[in-house]
């Protein structure tokens, strides 16, 4: 007896195995995966005509828009200089300095008229990175449409003058169907082709 007492004590207590982990069981996560192909080009897609012109008469209106402030900038900074100046009779250049000063302002203010489109179109291409290589796309889409539709300059005349050679005042797809007539119309008077019918548009 009292050998079964000292093997008693060194006898290891049963393990107690938790009822989870007494029938094994696996778990399967099922992970779906989506992949964004991250080096798609925005090119992939095009604007409608729609979109294009919508973008492309808010970028006119920017560039508009910064134009007024640039010119009269630009103008009443020399304008300003010229009447801190203190006036001086010597001739500059040969010429009365009233003349070369006023000349000087308003090439000023001219050239802010000239930077402002330049100004303008680099701030609406800041608000919208997105769609600067989509616009430029499409610019190239539509000047080729001009330059394949427009009327030769050969035909034009006082009596048949070419409307909007660059297509300029093109504003919606209506817009340029209306163009689109107008040049078949130079096309047909000045090649004397009265009964031919008109084409369908490509926009």
């Amino acid at each position: 007896m009292a050998f079964k007492f000292t093997l008693s004590k060194f006898k290891t207590p049963a393990l107690i195995i938790p009822k989870t982990l007494q029938k094994p069981s696996i778990y399967i996560q099922h992970c779906t995966i989506t992949t964004n192909n991250t080096n798609s080009s925005p090119q992939q897609r095009k604007l409608t005509w729609n979109e294009y012109f919508d973008f492309r008469r808010k970028r006119r209106l920017t560039e508009r828009l910064v134009t007024i402030p640039t010119t009269i900038g630009g103008f009443g900074i020399s304008f300003a200089y010229v009447a801190s100046r203190e006036f001086d009779t010597t001739l500059i250049l040969g010429q009365d300095p009233l003349l070369i000063y006023g000349a000087g302002t308003i090439l000023c203010g001219f050239t802010g008229l000239i930077i402002g489109p330049i100004i303008g179109s680099s701030i609406w291409k800041l608000f919208h990175r997105k769609e600067v290589e989509l616009m430029e796309q499409r610019d190239r889409d539509f000047y080729a449409h001009i330059k394949k539709n427009r009327a030769d300059p050969s035909l034009h005349s006082l009596r048949n003058p070419a409307p909007d050679y660059y297509g300029e005042k093109i504003r919606s797809v209506t817009d340029y169907r209306k163009w689109l007539r107008k040049q078949r119309d130079i096309i047909r008077k000045g090649t004397f082709h009265i009964g031919e019918g008109d084409q369908s548009s490509d926009i």
